[in-house]
């Protein structure tokens, strides 16, 4: 029942799919060939999947044709609907590893795969052809023998494989309510940002963004007002604002790893914080901490053997120099000089960035976190090239759900 009512709380759609009942995720992929053609044409994906970036597609398709007879019969079911339902953690099944991803069938030790198609038998076939093993016909099951042998049955318009003999018994042809988007996922207990819940997923994408929408019902973040990253400097691939104190400590432990300064953030860091950082590369810093002034923290820089000059502090840590000192009413903590920083901030602020201003066109209320990462900038300098992309994430808090926005360019 609470399902339900949560489901309820979500525009849906009756689809009849094929299911078993105690799973612990169910994932649901529609119009998979129409999806996939709109998604590689963004700049992300068109970097990983296409031969003028990481090559991902051509690696795929030549690891199926070095296999198979006729891979038209195996890329036409992946072009439909594919249904993937399981017990386990759902993060253990995404990977760009290709053997990985195409022998998922054999790595769901609970779960199954189900392919919409009119040739089931042409598929059990490539199926067959892909793991260079032979295949039989026992009942209304075939069987690809190999050393976990592998079981599929039609059901309905689905043909459906498992490892599992037994857990293949107890998939059904049922009626269930989803959203009506391209993919779609239900997920009992799934873990975010350290809350665990029932979740809905879904995925959408367009000629501009793919976007990710989770709905997740667990206990609430603290959620204060939320601050207008775009103020940050242009400094760095990483922007953030939290408004949740726990997320703030994570946030800052990640970037912090391993350095003294770990410790004594934990002192002052209780409440809402913004962030310019940098994922690779030059150690670059940018802190706002909401509610904390120099005064607030002098007496631990000084124990910690700070020099004060002029308006600021300058603190040495493992990765460097830090600076403290206040910007409108902020605590700033800086790798940057303070007269550096009003150089920086008055150059160019995140608020110029052509992506950002397009992916941030409606930020919701209740936000607990945002963060914006310039991909372009991070992929360049890790790789010396990069697509034109960027992503931006936002958590907010709607009645008795957490919600969580991806949007990807």
């Amino acid at each position: 029942m609470r399902t339900l009512l949560f489901l309820m709380m979500i525009t849906t759609v009756v689809f009849s799919v094929p299911v078993f009942q105690d799973y612990d995720y169910f994932i649901w992929f529609r119009d998979t060939g129409e999806f996939y053609s709109i998604v590689k044409q963004l700049p992300l994906f068109e970097f990983l999947l296409s031969e003028k970036g990481a090559g991902f597609e051509q690696a795929a398709i030549k690891w199926v044709e070095n296999r198979a007879d006729q891979p038209e019969n195996f890329f036409q079911a992946l072009s439909q609907e594919i249904v993937v339902c399981g017990k386990g953690n759902l993060e253990d099944l995404f990977t760009f590893d290709i053997n990985n991803l195409l022998s998922l069938p054999y790595r769901l030790k609970e779960g199954f795969i189900a392919f919409k198609t009119d040739v089931p038998q042409k598929i059990v076939e490539s199926f067959a052809k892909l793991n260079a093993a032979e295949f039989y016909e026992n009942d209304d099951l075939y069987i690809i023998e190999s050393a976990t042998p592998l079981y599929l049955k039609t059901l309905g318009e689905y043909l459906v494989l498992s490892t599992s003999r037994s857990l293949l018994e107890k998939v059904q042809d049922e009626e269930t309510s989803f959203e009506n988007a391209p993919l779609v996922a239900h997920v009992k207990k799934l873990e975010l940002f350290g809350k665990k819940g029932e979740a809905f997923l879904s995925a959408k994408a367009s000629t501009s963004q793919f976007t990710i929408e989770i709905t997740q019902r667990a206990e609430s973040f603290t959620v204060s007002e939320a601050e207008d990253i775009g103020q940050l400097p242009y400094s760095g691939d990483l922007y953030a604002f939290s408004g949740a104190p726990e997320i703030s400590r994570e946030l800052l432990k990640e970037i912090f790893r391993g350095s003294d300064f770990e410790e004594f953030y934990r002192t002052f860091i209780d409440g809402s914080i913004m962030l310019a950082s940098s994922l690779y590369g030059a150690s670059e810093l940018v802190l706002f901490v909401q509610d904390k002034s120099l005064k607030d923290v002098e007496t631990d820089l000084i124990s910690r053997g700070a020099e004060r000059l002029g308006e600021e502090w300058r603190l040495s840590v493992q990765n460097g120099l830090l600076h403290f000192f206040e910007y409108r009413g902020h605590l700033v903590v800086s790798s940057m000089k303070k007269t550096e920083f009003l150089q920086a901030v008055n150059k160019r602020r995140l608020s110029n960035h052509p992506s950002f201003r397009f992916l941030e066109k409606q930020v919701p209320e209740n936000v607990f976190l945002e963060m914006f990462i310039d991909l372009d900038s991070f992929l360049n300098k890790l790789l010396g090239f990069s697509p034109n992309s960027s992503l931006l994430l936002i958590g907010y808090v709607e009645g008795e759900t957490i919600k969580c926005r991806l949007e990807v360019m």
